[in-house]
């Protein structure tokens, strides 16, 4: 039995060092990945915001030599002018794939790049082409030279989404991705609407780049042998990945996006469902993120990167990593180390086999005489040894029998005093704990009163402005994503302003609490949200509810608002104080934003005004 213990310590020693280099080797399997990782995320972000700034940068030029008259956009004939202003645009910027501007009245002027070592070409549709998109060659100083080709069906810019989508955000923005006018091509465009000296819309314009350059830099930088890089909306739908599959999908001989969670690429769709199933969906990622999923039992390492550009570009720059891919040197390393620990151990043992057989017959006479020690028999002597460690042990248990005893009741006085003072210390800790807990929810009730006086109005209790464009956003794309109507009411208190002049301020803040109180209490769903908009305008948002749903929410909230006979005897309506609706009612889609239905909303509730006041009116 004596060598047991040196083979266990043995066994042991070996039994660690092999943990930590398995350990190791799996630390270094993260490390590494994460530093590939970090590395590709850095240079397909670096990439992204070097081809995607450009556009909206050629785009603002274009706006402000318009603005300021230094460019004529009448496309009816030939314009020299604009043709070269265009063409040196796009040298300038070899990334860009079209700069197309189009005209109020359907004229179209457009520069093309084919390829990046083909020409530049100029692209018209106007009256004189019969609206059909024509092809002219260049020379190198950008001169219309000769016609290349005829392009059907006719093209009207109006209809295009770049040019759409300018015209509906009256400001810069990136449009959804959309095929091309050309079969085959896919290509997002940065659009901005176009206004001469006078401020009077003009027309728009959009630079394109195309996908398939971006695609075509994820190919050829790939994170791994078969890992994969993807780009995706906050919807889903793939932008490009290293896997080369299209974004885009014919069903039938229309194109539909495609969206990582149906994607053909099965990591690209399993990773999707993964992150959509961790995070709740795509939209609540709003910072880097690094996880370790298991796919079909494997591991595998995935980064997810926001990325965002101007209004109109929110996507996620996905990269995953199977832990296979990085296992080979680590396993390597690992068999080597585990091979050494194991003839290690077997020289071990039969050292140890040696060596006891030398000190077992003197090491066992020690042992029975600790025993006996042991035991309480400190008279017995300690058989002798010719081996001098073994023979100073053993003069050394002599002594330890002599002071034993001493040892023993100076040990039983210092537990006594141990235990007081651990019992002592155990109260000290538990006052201390139950002080700390209380502390936290002190904090936690501060933190949440907090949090509501953030998102309530002051003086009527109710939301306020912040909380419902929070609730507006959220809202949205809820019912964009579920395809259901959206409803707003605003409500506009009749002279207000004559009220705080005839009744004062005070009368005028209780007037609005009482009208916030009554508004609150019609609408009775606990998804609908109540905000003070603004002065004497409120909000009321109603999800799912159809515009005959909004219109008896809001003559609900008039009854309610004239119930409180509140005396107004500066209003030109009533003798009581009335307020005027509007109601807009949209499903919202893709190329539509909340700022339309406010926009439609405030319309609404102008008509009611210009109308007569104490009345609805519906967009």
């Amino acid at each position: 039995m004596l060598i047991a213990p040196f083979i266990l310590q043995v066994v042991a020693i070996v039994s660690l060092v092999g943990y930590l280099s398995y350990r190791n080797g799996q630390q270094s399997i993260e490390d590494l990945t994460n530093q590939l990782m970090d590395s590709v995320s850095k240079r397909v972000e670096q990439k992204l915001t070097h081809y995607l700034t450009s556009p909206p940068l050629v785009n603002q030029l274009v706006s402000d030599a318009t603005r300021r008259g230094d460019l004529n956009l009448n496309f009816n004939s030939p314009n020299p002018q604009a043709e070269q202003h265009l063409w040196q645009q796009m040298k300038l910027f070899n990334n860009l794939a079209w700069i197309t501007v189009g005209t109020e009245t359907g004229d179209t002027l457009g520069i093309w790049r084919p390829t990046q070592d083909e020409d530049l070409q100029i692209w018209m549709s106007n009256r004189s082409t019969q609206y059909f998109g024509t092809y002219f060659a260049t020379d190198a100083q950008g001169q219309r030279t000769r016609q290349l080709k005829i392009e059907k069906p006719k093209y009207d810019p109006r209809s295009r989404p770049w040019y759409q989508s300018a015209i509906a955000a009256k400001q810069s923005t990136w449009t959804s991705i959309y095929p091309g006018f050309t079969p085959g091509t896919i290509f997002i465009a940065a659009s901005q609407p176009l206004y001469d000296p006078k401020g009077t819309l003009v027309g728009a314009i959009g630079t394109d780049i195309s996908l398939r350059d971006i695609q075509n830099f994820l190919v050829q930088n790939p994170v791994s042998p078969t890992g994969n890089i993807f780009l995706m909306e906050r919807s889903g739908l793939l932008v490009a990945s290293s896997s080369q599959e299209p974004p885009f999908r014919l069903v039938g001989s229309t194109p539909q996006r495609v969206n990582a969670l149906d994607s053909q690429t099965y990591l690209i769709q399993s990773t999707a469902r993964s992150i959509t199933a961790q995070f709740n969906g795509f939209t609540t990622i709003q910072q880097r993120q690094k996880l370790r999923l298991t796919i079909d039992q494997k591991t595998h390492y995935v980064q997810i990167l926001p990325f965002s550009l101007q209004p109109g570009l929110d996507w996620l720059i996905v990269i995953v990593v199977p832990e296979s891919d990085v296992m080979g040197r680590v396993n390597a390393s690992t068999e080597t180390t585990i091979w050494i620990c194991a003839i290690a151990l077997l020289i071990a043992i039969l050292l140890n086999a040696l060596i006891s057989h030398w000190l077992v017959k003197p090491i066992i006479g020690l042992s029975e005489a600790s025993q006996r020690i042991t035991q309480g028999d400190f008279s017995s002597e300690v058989p002798q040894t010719q081996i001098q460690e073994l023979s100073t042990l053993a003069n050394s248990f002599t002594h330890m029998s002599e002071e034993i005893q001493h040892s023993r009741q100076q040990l039983e006085d210092y537990s006594r005093s141990l235990e007081q003072k651990v019992s002592d210390r155990t109260l000290a800790l538990e006052q201390e704990i139950e002080h700390r807990r209380a502390a936290e929810l002190a904090l936690q009730s501060a933190n949440q009163e907090l949090q509501r006086l953030a998102y309530l109005d002051g003086l009527t209790q109710i939301s306020n402005r912040r909380r419902f464009d929070e609730y507006l956003d959220l809202e949205w794309h809820t019912m964009k994503r579920e395809r259901l109507p959206l409803s707003l009411i605003l409500c506009d208190v009749d002279y207000f302003k004559q009220y705080n002049d005839v009744y004062g301020h005070q009368m005028g803040d209780d007037c609005l609490q009482k009208v916030a109180t009554a508004i609150a209490k019609s609408v009775r769903r606990s998804s609908d949200l109540v905000a003070r908009y603004g002065g004497e305008e409120f909000a009321i948002l109603l999800p799912n509810t159809p515009p005959n749903g909004a219109l008896e929410v809001a003559t609900l909230i008039q009854k309610a608002i004239q119930s409180l006979q509140l005396p107004h005897s500066a209003s030109q309506v009533c003798e009581i104080v009335t307020a005027s609706f509007g109601i807009s009612t949209v499903i919202p889609i893709e190329e539509m934003s909340p700022e339309e239905l406010l926009v439609d909303c405030d319309r609404a509730l102008y008509q009611a005004k210009m109308a007569g006041r104490d009345r609805i009116r519906m967009a």
